[in-house]
């Protein structure tokens, strides 16, 4: 039978047990699976890691353990998988790795709806829908994010991000409480800490002529530059870069404190508990997915990083339910399109002198080839960034995504994605709730579950009319930047993709210095708890429209600051 935690008294049973010696193996011998250690932290993503590797360094006597729902998908715990020699090769063929890795997170009853199974099949009641693998009755279609999904592995997003890592203009810190200067500091650390350089394909063919072809035909205050990248090319082959993931975050870290880290996988953070001091978090109980047993962890220190989603999602859960919780929540609208080189770029490259020798050396050894190209040749990688004037995140570059199909009648290399986020209005009623929660026998209930047993994420979310205008000028303006550089790939015209696409969630748990309008302080640390944190792209205050994780670690770096700086207590004389 699978070991549980059937009630607050067990818990409470369990905490005060805690401080006994030999607690773990007493309350082995009473039937309960207890852990204890200095530093909790539930998810495994860029923030959760920034969190690990500033503590372990930082603090010397610090044990830290961290629980991931997801498991781990490469022997490198938390590389990305781009690194794989195979997909730098054929990069199309990740947009499969992406699709696979992503679990949406609310599905309306009509997007469930068979209109053409046969009558003799099973189906819903009418006047009913499925309630599994995301699908949610409660969900209103025109208030959903629709394409928003969760990536649950040892790493999260950070296994096949894009490493976009540009700095916030200052229109999207506006509300952020920490000095300014302060910020600008913890964003450099941040870039350090995800490995961010921006000339690491300066030596690119298609690179230098989409980046020449852009500052040539727009104003130079629109500031056409390379795209700072977490991303570093091999210097024992060239030819492939090694993309940040979350073993680039962690360094050496976790290779030289193995006694005091430990990651437990494919673990459900469930709820925390403050059952003697209404200010403290004393411990939380998490389920091995494996095994279905219930393990009380006792911490010193709580750290929250599981998303937009699921960070809010467990504090509901475990009854803290500020009155911010969730709401303010911002999501970027995005406009895409794929390019076909113009025929005047493509033919101006064997005549420039600084790609002749390898050009010549390319059409030697493939002379039926018709493009003067080398197949090695890496793509470009070019940054437009947010101004005043044009409030928009621009891309200019070739990726995978879980959206844009190539096909083999296009050569990829002269192929370009055009990908231009755009920002939204705060709003205290865009949102995501969870519903009513009940206990039932030794389950616990929250109306509809997500796949994992957790309280059922419902959506509420508007664009204003203000988005929506600046949503058509930055149409217009993709649409002329892409006649700057190409025609349109048949399939891959304009369009405005599907709400929630970006995964660019933030302002769930949303930081600030005003407890009415925010989950958690300057620090990250939840307002009326001393030793509770959160940390993610959810704890940004502001409307962004460039890529929010470098924003999101530089949060997090402030806030293990100040989970250290508590520990401090704890270390002995």
């Amino acid at each position: 039978m699978p070991i549980r935690l059937s009630s607050d008294d067990d818990v409470v049973r369990l905490i005060q047990l805690s401080k006994e010696p030999n607690a773990e193996k007493k309350a082995k011998e009473a039937g309960y699976r207890l852990v204890i250690t200095d530093v909790f932290i539930a998810g495994s993503g860029p923030i959760g890691c920034t969190y690990a590797r500033t503590i372990l360094d930082k603090n010397p006597s610090a044990h830290v353990l961290m629980a991931e729902i997801g498991s781990q998908d490469h022997p490198v715990m938390g590389s990305h998988f781009k690194n794989s020699v195979k997909y730098q090769k054929d990069i199309d063929s990740f947009v499969n790795v992406i699709k696979g890795a992503l679990q949406p997170v609310s599905v309306p009853p009509g997007d469930t709806l068979q209109t053409t199974l046969g009558e003799a099949a099973w189906a819903p009641p009418i006047g009913h829908a499925l309630v599994m693998q995301g699908n949610n009755p409660n969900q209103e279609p025109g208030l959903n994010l629709r394409a928003s999904a969760i990536t649950r592995t040892v790493g999260g997003m950070a296994t096949h991000w894009t490493c976009c890592c540009p700095l916030p203009h200052g229109q999207e810190r506006v509300s952020n409480p920490i000095p300014k200067d302060e910020f600008d500091g913890l964003l450099k650390e941040a870039g350090n800490l995800l490995n961010v350089h921006d000339n690491q394909y300066d030596h690119s063919i298609r690179h230098t002529k989409v980046k020449e072809a852009l500052l040539q035909e727009l104003p130079k205050a629109r500031g056409v530059s390379n795209l700072p990248l977490g991303v570093q090319r091999r210097s024992d082959n060239p030819e492939y870069v090694t993309w940040t993931g979350c073993d680039t975050i962690l360094g050496q870290s976790i290779e030289n404190n193995q006694t005091r880290f430990k990651l437990m996988t494919e673990t459900r953070v469930t709820q925390l508990y403050s059952s003697f001091d209404p200010k403290m978090v004393e411990a939380v109980k998490v389920r091995d997915l494996n095994n279905n047993d219930d393990v009380l962890i006792v911490a010193k220190t709580f750290t929250i990083c599981c998303g937009a989603i699921g960070t809010p999602q467990i504090l509901w859960n475990s009854n803290i339910r500020p009155d911010a919780l969730g709401r303010y929540l911002s999501e970027q609208s995005m406009a895409f399109c794929q390019i076909v080189l113009k025929r005047s770029i493509v033919e101006s490259i064997p005549g420039d002198s600084r790609f002749k020798e390898r050009v010549e050396h390319h059409k030697k050894q493939h002379p039926n080839d018709p493009l003067p190209i080398p197949f090695n040749d890496p793509e470009p990688q070019v940054y437009i960034p947010y101004t005043s004037d044009h409030p928009w995140h621009v891309q200019v570059h070739r990726d995978a995504f879980s959206y844009g199909d190539v096909g083999p009648k296009a050569d990829p290399r002269v192929v370009v994605d055009l990908r231009f986020f755009g920002k939204s209005k705060i709003s205290k009623e865009n949102r995501v709730t969870f519903g009513p929660k009940e206990q039932i026998g030794d389950e616990w209930k929250a109306g509809n579950t997500d796949i994992y047993g957790m309280p059922q994420p419902t959506f509420e979310v508007k664009r204003s009319k203000e988005d929506g205008e600046r949503d058509q000028r930055m149409m217009k303006d993709m649409t002329d930047i892409a006649n700057i550089l190409g025609a349109y790939l048949p399939g891959s015209n304009p369009q405005f993709m599907e709400p929630g696409l970006a995964l660019h969630v933030t302002g769930t748990t949303r930081i600030g210095s005003d407890p009415k309008t925010s989950v958690a302080d300057p620090d990250s640390r939840v307002h009326n708890f001393r030793n509770l944190w959160v940390g993610g792209n959810s704890v940004i205050p502001d409307a962004t429209a460039c890529n929010p994780t470098r924003t999101s670690v530089a949060y997090a770096l402030k806030g293990a600051g100040a989970v250290n700086k508590y520990l401090e207590q704890f270390k002995p004389e």
